[in-house]
Protein backbone atom coordinates (compact mmCIF):
# COMPACT_ATOMS: atom_id res chain seq x y z
CA UNK A 1 0.00 0.00 0.00
CA UNK A 2 1.64 3.29 -0.75
CA UNK A 3 1.49 6.47 1.36
CA UNK A 4 0.56 9.58 0.33
CA UNK A 5 2.31 12.08 1.39
CA UNK A 6 0.67 14.90 3.34
CA UNK A 7 1.40 18.06 1.38
CA UNK A 8 0.38 15.82 -1.63
CA UNK A 9 -0.74 18.56 -3.71
CA UNK A 10 -0.76 21.34 -1.41
CA UNK A 11 0.70 24.77 -2.10
CA UNK A 12 3.23 25.91 0.74
CA UNK A 13 4.35 29.54 0.74
CA UNK A 14 7.80 30.20 1.64
CA UNK A 15 9.03 33.71 2.60
CA UNK A 16 12.77 33.79 2.56
CA UNK A 17 12.69 31.06 0.37
CA UNK A 18 15.33 31.55 -2.67
CA UNK A 19 18.63 30.82 -0.47
CA UNK A 20 19.73 29.28 2.93
CA UNK A 21 17.03 27.83 5.28
CA UNK A 22 14.04 28.75 3.46
CA UNK A 23 15.08 27.32 0.24
CA UNK A 24 16.22 23.90 2.03
CA UNK A 25 12.48 24.52 2.92
CA UNK A 26 10.78 25.11 -0.37
CA UNK A 27 12.96 22.22 -1.72
CA UNK A 28 11.81 19.88 0.89
CA UNK A 29 8.66 20.76 0.20
CA UNK A 30 8.54 20.06 -3.24
CA UNK A 31 10.13 16.76 -2.51
CA UNK A 32 6.75 15.82 -0.53
CA UNK A 33 4.62 16.83 -3.55
CA UNK A 34 3.59 20.25 -2.72
CA UNK A 35 3.13 23.21 -5.50
CA UNK A 36 5.89 25.81 -3.96
CA UNK A 37 6.01 28.97 -4.12
CA UNK A 38 9.38 30.70 -3.00
CA UNK A 39 9.57 34.58 -2.06
CA UNK A 40 12.49 36.88 -1.22
CA UNK A 41 13.51 40.79 -1.56
CA UNK A 42 15.48 40.07 -4.82
CA UNK A 43 14.54 36.59 -6.39
CA UNK A 44 16.11 37.06 -9.72
CA UNK A 45 19.52 36.93 -8.05
CA UNK A 46 19.36 33.49 -7.08
CA UNK A 47 16.90 32.35 -10.77
CA UNK A 48 19.74 30.18 -11.82
CA UNK A 49 20.10 27.57 -8.85
CA UNK A 50 16.29 28.10 -7.86
CA UNK A 51 14.91 23.78 -8.86
CA UNK A 52 12.35 23.22 -11.64
CA UNK A 53 9.13 23.14 -10.12
CA UNK A 54 9.30 26.11 -7.65
CA UNK A 55 7.63 28.99 -8.69
CA UNK A 56 9.12 32.29 -7.25
CA UNK A 57 8.33 35.56 -5.91
CA UNK A 58 9.17 39.40 -5.00
CA UNK A 59 8.56 39.93 -1.35
CA UNK A 60 9.77 43.08 0.95
CA UNK A 61 8.97 41.59 4.55
CA UNK A 62 9.05 44.99 5.99
CA UNK A 63 6.32 46.06 4.06
CA UNK A 64 3.09 44.99 5.23
CA UNK A 65 1.80 46.05 2.11
CA UNK A 66 4.21 44.29 -0.07
CA UNK A 67 3.26 40.69 1.67
CA UNK A 68 0.10 41.06 1.41
CA UNK A 69 0.20 42.10 -2.44
CA UNK A 70 2.34 38.51 -2.43
CA UNK A 71 -0.34 36.76 -0.91
CA UNK A 72 -3.04 38.10 -3.04
CA UNK A 73 -0.77 37.11 -6.15
CA UNK A 74 -0.26 33.66 -4.99
CA UNK A 75 -3.88 32.64 -4.27
CA UNK A 76 -5.01 30.16 -2.11
CA UNK A 77 -2.51 28.41 -0.07
CA UNK A 78 -1.89 25.83 2.45
CA UNK A 79 0.98 26.14 4.61
CA UNK A 80 3.59 29.12 5.64
CA UNK A 81 6.82 29.28 5.93
CA UNK A 82 8.97 32.72 7.63
CA UNK A 83 12.56 32.11 7.60
CA UNK A 84 13.22 36.09 6.18
CA UNK A 85 16.03 37.54 8.45
CA UNK A 86 19.82 38.19 9.01
CA UNK A 87 22.50 37.31 12.25
CA UNK A 88 21.88 40.14 14.45
CA UNK A 89 25.03 40.61 16.24
CA UNK A 90 26.21 43.15 18.51
CA UNK A 91 26.69 44.05 22.15
CA UNK A 92 24.66 47.45 23.17
CA UNK A 93 27.57 49.65 23.35
CA UNK A 94 28.13 48.50 19.67
CA UNK A 95 24.77 48.31 18.24
CA UNK A 96 22.67 51.36 18.81
CA UNK A 97 18.81 51.60 18.74
CA UNK A 98 18.11 51.77 15.20
CA UNK A 99 21.01 49.04 14.59
CA UNK A 100 18.50 46.60 16.53
CA UNK A 101 15.39 48.48 15.13
CA UNK A 102 16.61 47.67 11.71
CA UNK A 103 17.11 43.37 12.80
CA UNK A 104 13.80 43.57 14.08
CA UNK A 105 12.46 45.19 11.36
CA UNK A 106 13.64 41.94 9.00
CA UNK A 107 12.74 38.91 11.43
CA UNK A 108 10.32 40.07 14.03
CA UNK A 109 7.67 42.71 12.30
CA UNK A 110 8.59 40.68 8.87
CA UNK A 111 6.92 37.61 10.72
CA UNK A 112 4.07 39.47 12.26
CA UNK A 113 3.30 41.10 8.58
CA UNK A 114 3.79 37.58 6.67
CA UNK A 115 1.44 35.89 9.45
CA UNK A 116 -0.86 39.31 9.34
CA UNK A 117 -1.59 38.79 6.06
CA UNK A 118 -1.92 35.32 6.10
CA UNK A 119 -4.87 35.25 8.54
CA UNK A 120 -7.52 35.40 6.82
CA UNK A 121 -6.66 33.79 3.55
CA UNK A 122 -4.74 30.60 4.48
CA UNK A 123 -6.30 27.15 4.54
CA UNK A 124 -8.06 26.18 7.72
CA UNK A 125 -6.24 23.11 8.38
CA UNK A 126 -2.92 24.83 7.03
CA UNK A 127 -0.23 26.14 9.00
CA UNK A 128 2.67 28.73 9.61
CA UNK A 129 5.91 27.94 10.41
CA UNK A 130 8.15 30.69 11.97
CA UNK A 131 11.81 30.25 12.40
CA UNK A 132 13.51 31.81 15.12
CA UNK A 133 16.37 30.56 17.21
CA UNK A 134 17.87 29.13 20.47
CA UNK A 135 20.20 32.26 21.04
CA UNK A 136 16.14 33.18 23.14
CA UNK A 137 17.26 30.71 25.77
CA UNK A 138 20.91 29.79 25.13
CA UNK A 139 22.46 33.56 25.70
CA UNK A 140 26.04 34.14 24.34
CA UNK A 141 28.10 37.68 24.20
CA UNK A 142 26.93 39.97 21.40
CA UNK A 143 23.89 38.73 20.90
CA UNK A 144 21.18 40.69 22.92
CA UNK A 145 18.90 41.94 20.28
CA UNK A 146 19.41 38.41 18.74
CA UNK A 147 18.28 36.94 21.94
CA UNK A 148 15.32 39.51 21.95
CA UNK A 149 13.80 38.79 18.59
CA UNK A 150 14.10 35.22 18.67
CA UNK A 151 12.12 35.00 22.42
CA UNK A 152 9.10 37.84 20.69
CA UNK A 153 8.90 34.80 17.75
CA UNK A 154 8.42 32.06 20.48
CA UNK A 155 5.90 34.07 22.42
CA UNK A 156 4.25 35.28 19.07
CA UNK A 157 4.19 31.86 17.68
CA UNK A 158 2.15 30.60 20.90
CA UNK A 159 -0.32 33.03 21.08
CA UNK A 160 -1.00 32.77 17.49
CA UNK A 161 -1.98 29.05 17.63
CA UNK A 162 -5.03 30.06 19.95
CA UNK A 163 -5.89 33.07 18.65
CA UNK A 164 -5.57 31.45 14.64
CA UNK A 165 -7.14 28.39 15.54
CA UNK A 166 -7.64 26.02 13.34
CA UNK A 167 -4.58 27.30 11.55
CA UNK A 168 -1.71 25.89 13.17
CA UNK A 169 1.30 28.19 14.14
CA UNK A 170 4.61 26.50 15.33
CA UNK A 171 8.03 27.89 15.72
CA UNK A 172 11.90 26.45 15.04
CA UNK A 173 14.10 27.21 17.48
CA UNK A 174 17.61 26.24 15.69
CA UNK A 175 21.31 26.77 16.69
CA UNK A 176 24.04 27.76 14.71
CA UNK A 177 22.93 27.06 10.63
CA UNK A 178 25.79 27.94 8.31
CA UNK A 179 23.69 29.80 5.69
CA UNK A 180 24.36 32.59 3.24
CA UNK A 181 23.62 34.73 6.00
CA UNK A 182 26.66 34.91 7.27
CA UNK A 183 28.51 36.14 4.33
CA UNK A 184 28.30 39.40 5.90
CA UNK A 185 29.79 38.50 8.79
CA UNK A 186 33.88 39.40 9.27
CA UNK A 187 35.71 36.34 8.37
CA UNK A 188 37.54 36.47 12.32
CA UNK A 189 34.19 36.92 13.80
CA UNK A 190 33.03 34.20 11.58
CA UNK A 191 35.62 31.35 12.35
CA UNK A 192 35.55 32.17 15.68
CA UNK A 193 31.58 31.70 15.85
CA UNK A 194 31.91 28.26 13.67
CA UNK A 195 35.23 27.10 16.12
CA UNK A 196 33.62 27.60 19.73
CA UNK A 197 29.94 26.09 18.52
CA UNK A 198 31.80 22.77 16.69
CA UNK A 199 33.91 22.27 20.08
CA UNK A 200 30.85 22.70 22.65
CA UNK A 201 27.48 21.19 21.01
CA UNK A 202 26.88 17.30 21.49
CA UNK A 203 26.95 16.55 17.87
CA UNK A 204 29.98 17.84 16.77
CA UNK A 205 28.88 19.80 14.40
CA UNK A 206 27.06 23.21 12.85
CA UNK A 207 23.62 22.87 11.63
CA UNK A 208 22.75 22.51 7.99
CA UNK A 209 19.46 24.28 6.59
CA UNK A 210 18.56 20.63 5.48
CA UNK A 211 18.28 19.56 9.48
CA UNK A 212 15.68 22.94 9.75
CA UNK A 213 13.88 21.72 6.42
CA UNK A 214 12.77 18.92 7.60
CA UNK A 215 11.84 19.91 11.07
CA UNK A 216 9.57 22.68 9.01
CA UNK A 217 7.87 20.06 6.95
CA UNK A 218 7.26 17.18 9.49
CA UNK A 219 5.56 20.51 11.14
CA UNK A 220 3.75 20.69 8.27
CA UNK A 221 2.51 17.66 7.78
CA UNK A 222 1.51 17.19 11.37
CA UNK A 223 -1.88 17.88 12.14
CA UNK A 224 -1.82 17.82 15.71
CA UNK A 225 1.41 19.64 16.45
CA UNK A 226 0.28 23.44 16.96
CA UNK A 227 1.74 25.76 19.75
CA UNK A 228 5.23 23.99 19.56
CA UNK A 229 9.07 25.89 20.03
CA UNK A 230 10.89 23.07 18.66
CA UNK A 231 14.86 22.74 18.77
CA UNK A 232 17.06 22.19 16.14
CA UNK A 233 20.28 23.29 17.93
CA UNK A 234 22.25 19.62 18.12
CA UNK A 235 21.73 19.56 21.66
CA UNK A 236 23.81 23.47 22.59
CA UNK A 237 20.98 24.07 24.92
CA UNK A 238 22.13 21.35 27.06
CA UNK A 239 25.56 23.10 27.63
Amino acid sequence: MSIVSPLADKHVVVVGGTSGIGLAIAERALAAGARVTAASRNPGRHASTMPAGIATEQVDVTSAASIESLLERVGPFDHLSISAGVTALGTVRELDADGARAFFDTKFWGAYNGVRAAADRIAKDGSIVLIGGIASRKHGPGRPTMAAINASLEAFGKANAVDLAPVRVNVIAPGLVETPAFDDVPEDVRSRLLGQYIASVPVGRVGLPEDIASTAVFLMSNGYATGSVVDVDGGVALT
